[in-house]
């Protein structure tokens, strides 16, 4: 999953670059992330759903049920904005973009922000179940 996250985290930079660069973004940067984007969030998407969802279900928390749920919820909708980012990224690169600019740069940046939060925020999920020095963890 370490993989998973640094490339998001990456894809993120490059989405962040390009929103810096609009209106005039390096169409090969654009249709790289583009392609990339929705498979390397849903395959991150899979990870975490059994890895991290296995660990919630195993600490018999029942407060954890709704972290879980919370987190199934943000899994949907950052597939469907991967979604609409990949797509707004090629039509803006052909040309046949019903965005402007500064549509488009919202858009990026509404999603590579959110999606940082994301990463990190499993990231420091998974810690907590990771034993201390002591082997203790928070099960």
């Amino acid at each position: 999953m370490e993989q998973n996250y640094r490339s998001l985290l990456d894809l993120c930079d490059a989405l962040e670059a390009i929103a810096d660069s609009l209106p005039y973004p390096d169409a090969r940067l654009c249709l790289a992330t583009a392609n990339a984007l929705e498979a390397l969030v849903e395959d991150t998407h899979e990870l975490e759903e059994d890895v991290l969802f296995r660990i919630l279900v195993a600490s018999r928390r029942p407060e954890l049920d709704r972290t879980m749920a919370r987190l199934r919820r943000e899994h949907l909708s950052d597939s469907d904005t991967a979604g609409e980012v990949s797509e707004a990224l090629q039509s803006f690169v052909a040309g046949h973009s019903t965005l402007s600019p500064d549509a488009v740069g919202y858009l990026l940046r509404s999603f590579f922000g959110g999606m940082r939060r994301h990463v990190h925020g499993e990231i420091e999920l998974l810690r907590l179940f990771q034993p201390d020095a002591e082997g203790k963890s928070i099960n």
